[in-house]
Formats: C-alpha cells, structure tokens, sequence
C-alpha cells in the first residue's frame, strides 16, 4: 500500500477509534483506496481502530477481485454458513498485503468512495434503534443530498448485496454514490475523497443526531448506592452461580455510570431484557440482558440464562443497578462498553418514539454467524500463571508495592493498585504493561473505613478478591537515642495496624467467596536479621512475620495461604532507599554517600543487586498454584545475605 494512503487509515482510524461513544469494543471499520482505486487497505477484522499502525491491523486487497462476489449468482441460494464460509474464501483471495483477516465489509467498503468510515455512533444509532428514517429527513438540511437509509439487512454478504442494490438506485437518482449511508440497527456509513473530508462527515452527521436527539431529554434517576454489606452478600452470590454454571469464577462489576445504572430505574430494563439492539451487543452483551426483580431473585436468574448459546453479560435488578459479567477483565470492559452505548441509545430514544431490538429471527444469524465467534474470540483467554485473579496491592505507587504490582499484572492478574499517594497510583496504573487490568485505589492503610472502601470499590469493579499483599510501610532510620516517638508510632501504625486492617478485610471477602486465596506480607530481612538504627523497622518487619504465621494457622481451613517475603535491599525506584536515608546509611557504616549501594551488594553472598522484578517473581509463585501447599512461611530474596536460622 502506497505510505500516503496507508498514513489516512491510520489517521481516520485513530480520530474516530478514541472515541467511546463513536466506538465501543474494538469495533467500527475504516477503509481507504489507493490513487488508483485498484487496491484497498481496510481494517483487519477484530483489530481495535486505534491498535492500528503501518505494520499491523490492516490488510490491502484487489478492489476488482471483491467486486466480482456479486457476480457469484450462487451466492443468494446457498445455505447461511456456506454461504459465508464462501465469501471469505473469496476475500481472502482478494489479499495482496498487510496481516490478518479481512472485514465482512471489505466488499461493501469496495463500492464506495476513497475513503470510508463505519461507526456505531450512539446518538446515530439512536437514530437507526429509534425513529429511522423519518427522522433523516428532519436533520437533513433543504437542498442537500440526502443520506441512504438501509433497512435492517444481516451484516455480511446479505449486507453488501443490499447496499449495492441501494447504492446504484441511489445514484441513478441523484448522479452519484450516496456519501452516507444509516443502517438501521446497526451504524453510521460515510465516505469522502480525503481523510479530513471523511472525518468532518463523520462528525457532522453525529451532531445533527445529537441535536436532534437532546432538546427535551429528560434526566433519569439512578439507584441509590447499595450498601457494603448488600454489595459484598450480592457479588459471592453472582460468584457462586456462575461457578455452579462454568466452573470458575467471574469478573463481575456494578456500573458506577449514571447512564447505565438508571437503566434499572425505567422502563429500558424490560427493553434490554428482551433482546439486544445492534449485532456488537449481541456480540460482547449477549442475546440478552437477565432482569431480576430483586437481588435474592438474581443467582437463579443468572444460572438459567448462562446456559443460552449466547449467555447474558448484562443483568439489570429492578432498582438496584446493572452488573456486568464476564469470563476475564478483557471481556468484561468490552460489555460495559456496549451496555453503556446501549444505555444511552435507548435514553436518547425514549424521547423520540423510543428504541426497538433486533428481531429475533436477525438477533439468531448473528448468534449463530461464524465471523462474529471470530470476533469474540479475538478477545482471547489469558493463560498466564495468575490469570482471572484480582489481586489488592498496598503501597503500589512506588517501590516495591509497584514493582510488586506490575509483577503480577504481567502474571495475568487484574491488579488494584492501592496507595494513599492517589495520584502517583494513577501514574503508576496508567504506565503499566497492562493498563486494562490496573486499577488505582485511593487508600490510607491506617484507617479503617478508608481499607473498607478501598475494597469496596475492587468489588465493585471487579467482583472478588482473590491476592492480597501487604507492602505499604516506612523504614524512619534513627538511632535509639535519637528516635522520636511519632516517627515509632507512626510505623507501628503503617507497617503493623496498616497490614491488619487488610489482611482482615481481604480474610473476610476470601472467607465469604468459598474459593481460597493468598495473602503475602513484605516483611524484610531485618526481619529475620535485624539492622543497626532501625528500631521501628525491626520491630515491625519480625512483628509483620509472627502476624503472617498466626494468620497462615488461622486462615488455612478457609484456604487461604498467608505467606511472607523477606527481601534484601532493594534499591531500584525505591521511597525507602531516598538521599537522606543513604546519607544516614553512609553515617552508620562509616562510608561515603556514594558508596553505600556497592556495600550493600557487597554483603550478599551472590553479590547481585537485585532488582524489584526478582521479588515480583517471588510473589507470582507463592499466589499461584505451584505454591498451593505452601503457608505459613518466608520467602527470603536477598542475594543471600541472611541465611534462614
């Protein structure tokens, strides 16, 4: 594909594909034609618009090889899945560039303009779920062309044939292609002859939905916020049907969204309990949303409808909220995106003759269409060692928290990157390996309802609680003599009162989730060994290993595995190790400032600095199943300074 051409997918793809209320899920599609119209690059099928670049997402195909499908007259006569198992036969050998699989609207995209954008807008599908086309004809301004409006058709080749069908009668009306295209229950179709022109469009025809739409929109009530004690009984319910159902554990999340929680406040829980509005919602929601009358009313709700082929991922209760389910954090993302889309469809509807679902004999072709399985398995399953985990860290916005975090977020698990720096746990969440399944928690480890809350909010987004380590704490390096009692208490408070509060809080969502869990402690080798000047520290880093041991005798019955880490130094990004405490350091050995890093290293047997990845791996172990028959014990990662006695 020529550089030029290439540059305005990527900039179309990435203008639309940022915005969640343009696309959700990874969905949409972008196409643009060489200067010849001989070739087109389109987006490959499942790639995410904004994931795409000058090596990956796309593939460039024959624009004359895709035409000549609607020459194939046995087309129309065939059985569905041979039918469609046929047209990407034919796309596929239409590729001449690029990597992946070409979109089921390659075809489509083929016979229109240079530039092609389809998008499922919210306010434009409000529009297509909604009044239809009489309601173009009241944003289309006088004198100019007007849009093409698409019947429902099934979106594949049916689709494409359909849309040429419309498109030549279009032009034979109006002398030429149409420039943008509503399909009804599905999305918003624009075409150009350059990337800026297809984008202003694009964003025009939204607006004039929006200002169609949004005079007179009243607001909704949302339900009141449920109680702790209500949120953690109804999250170990959802957990338990669905175990009985899939044999594992969910991702569950209570919206906090006004938009999507007043969903079970009126009258769209009925409309989104009896189908789903667009081909994506089915897709990423399911056939269907579960409604349930009340929270008791809702396990047997969710058990009858995860047996469906296209099980619910939205379940509405009736004046309490809408909860999302789904096998990992991934998936469960992808369905909030399309509820919260769905959300505001069936609001902006509602003002306007309200929204209508697929009809369900539209709703099986695409439960049962093999391009749109494609698609959701695109998603994937996570194999990592601590895959489908949610795990709580404290002290994760810098140090070894972090480090610890980061390491078990690469492990596969969703981490709650918990810290009372509320901010540098933003930072850190947002410069993870895996911002999707970072989640930042604002929590001071001293307070007991800040703890509380803290969890609280984990549950709310992602319904359990599976890991939970203790690495928040504070080393005040004094002699005896010199040491105040604030920076004493204030130890004891952070590195003994802070790691009771969560390990008891994290004991009582594990003990009423039935399934286990581990715990770990950040002790330190001054806890097995003490170090000179460090009272507070010593005192706190052995009490830390005596509290995991009575919790680990405590816990185990539960299966919860309570565990410790003794590490050396660690100097690496380290809050700890800070220029005033190497220059107490240096004091106390009698070294100079600069030389108190190599004298440390110095002191362990293997003579390595390590690093805060090596403590990371330590703790993926002992949380995963290789260290299901280890409790109760320490794990000391030191380089081998202190041998355990």
């Amino acid at each position: 594909m020529d550089k030029h051409s290439l540059a305005q997918l990527i900039e179309i793809s990435c203008a639309v594909g940022s915005r969640t209320d343009y696309v959700q899920a990874g969905g949409g599609n972008t196409s643009v034609k060489s200067p010849t119209g001989q070739t087109m690059a389109i987006k490959a099928s499942g790639t995410a618009l904004t994931a795409m670049s000058e090596s990956a997402g796309w593939v460039e195909v024959d624009v004359a090889t895709v035409l000549s499908i609607f020459d194939r007259n046995d087309l129309a006569t065939m059985e569905t899945d041979a039918r469609e198992a046929r047209v990407l036969q034919h796309l596929s050998s239409a590729i001449i560039g690029g990597k992946g699989r070409p979109s089921v609207e390659t075809a489509l995209h083929a016979m229109l303009g240079k530039v092609v954008i389809h998008t499922h807008p919210v306010a434009a599908n409000a529009l297509n779920c909604g009044p239809g086309f009489k309601a173009l004809e009241a944003i289309t301004p006088a004198g100019e062309l007007p849009p093409l409006w698409v019947p429902y058709t099934d979106p594949g080749w049916r689709l494409a044939d359909t849309i040429k069908s419309a498109a030549e009668a279009y032009q034979q009306s109006h002398g030429q292609l149409p420039a943008v295209l509503f399909m009804e229950n599905h999305g918003l179709l624009v075409s150009a002859s350059d990337a800026q022109d297809c984008v202003a469009l694009h964003a025009e025809w939204v607006s004039r939905c929006e200002r169609y739409f949004l005079p007179g929109l009243k607001p909704r009530r949302s339900p009141e916020a449920l109680h702790s004690a209500d949120l953690r009984k109804a999250m170990v319910s959802i957990r338990q049907a669905w175990r009985e159902v899939k044999g594992r554990a969910p991702f569950a999340r209570l919206t906090a969204g006004a938009e999507l929680a007043s969903v079970a406040c009126d009258e769209r829980a009925d409309l989104f309990a009896a189908g789903s509005l667009t081909p994506d919602h089915i897709v990423y929601t399911g056939a269907r949303a579960i409604l349930a009358e009340s929270l008791e009313e809702l396990p047997a709700k969710l058990k009858a409808g995860l047996v469906e082929k296209a099980p619910p991922r939205v379940a509405v209760v009736r004046n309490v909220g809408t909860f999302l389910l789904a096998d990992d954090a991934k998936k469960l993302d992808a369905a909030e995106s399309l509820a919260v889309a769905g959300a505001g469809i069936t609001h902006l509807a509602s003002e306007r003759g309200g929204a209508h679902n697929l009809a369900p004999a539209s709703a099986a072709f695409i439960v049962n269409w093999e391009a749109e399985h494609y698609r959701s398995a695109l998603l994937g399953t996570a194999t990592e060692s601590l895959a489908g985990k949610v795990a709580v860290v404290t002290g994760a916005a810098s140090g070894l928290g972090c480090g610890l975090a980061q390491g078990l977020l690469e492990a596969g698990a969703a981490v709650a990157f918990c810290d009372v720096d509320d901010t540098g746990a933003k930072d850190a969440a947002a410069a993870s390996a895996a911002p999707s399944r970072a989640f930042p928690v604002y929590m001071d480890v001293t307070d007991e309802d800040s703890v509380a809350s803290a969890f609280d909010q984990v549950l709310r987004h992602w319904g359990r609680v599976d890991i939970a380590v203790c690495a928040a704490g504070i080393a005040p390096a004094y002699e005896l003599v010199d040491m105040p009692v604030k920076s004493w208490r204030l130890a004891l408070e952070i590195n003994l009162t802070g790691y009771f509060l969560v390990a008891r809080e994290a004991a009582r969502i594990m003990r009423a989730q039935a399934d286990g869990g581990a715990m770990i402690m950040l002790s330190s080798k001054s806890g097995l060994d003490a170090s000179k000047a460090n009272s507070a520290y010593n005192a706190t880093k052995a009490g830390e290993l005596h509290l995991m041991r009575g919790w680990a005798l405590e816990l185990g019955g539960d299966g919860i595995r309570v565990n410790a880490l003794a590490p050396g130094n660690v100097f690496e990004g380290s809050k700890i190790w800070n220029p005033e405490y190497i220059k107490a350091a240096a004091r106390k050995k009698g070294i100079k400032p600069e030389e108190v890093i190599p004298h440390y290293v110095s002191l362990t047997a293997l003579k390595r600095d390590i690093k805060r990845s090596d403590i990371a791996a330590a703790a993926v172990f002992l949380c995963s199943d290789a260290a299901r028959c280890i409790t109760g014990q320490t794990l000391v990662v030191d380089s081998g300074q202190v041998m355990v006695r």
